[in-house]
């Protein structure tokens, strides 16, 4: 009768460490950089995400464009893609943008 208790308190705390668990959340492992730019395209905000699991983030995160750069650590390609906000969504561009204002 000791054994099926010790047991069924050891399935209890196994239950409960993993329903209670905080989420892990694995570094990427790229360096990723967000710019965001006004119509003129002057920088107004920034967000770093760096493969070591740090950040940075300035400014504002919003803007008539965005620029996402990825550096790789330990995969993938270095890139570099441009959006235009168009009011409801950003919409990806061919390249670095004109001034539109």
């Amino acid at each position: 009768m000791q054994k099926i208790a010790r047991l069924s308190l050891a399935v209890l705390l196994l239950i409960a460490s993993v329903t209670f668990a905080p989420p892990m959340k694995a570094a990427p492992c790229q360096d990723i950089f967000t710019t965001y730019y006004d119509c003129a395209l002057n920088e107004v905000g920034h967000r770093y995400i760096f493969c070591g699991g740090g950040s940075n983030t300035s400014g504002t995160l919003s803007g008539a464009f965005k620029e996402i750069e990825t550096d790789p650590c330990s995969c993938g390609d270095f890139s570099d893609t441009w959006y235009q906000w168009n009011g409801s969504s950003w919409v990806l561009i061919s390249g670095p943008p004109s001034p539109t204002c």
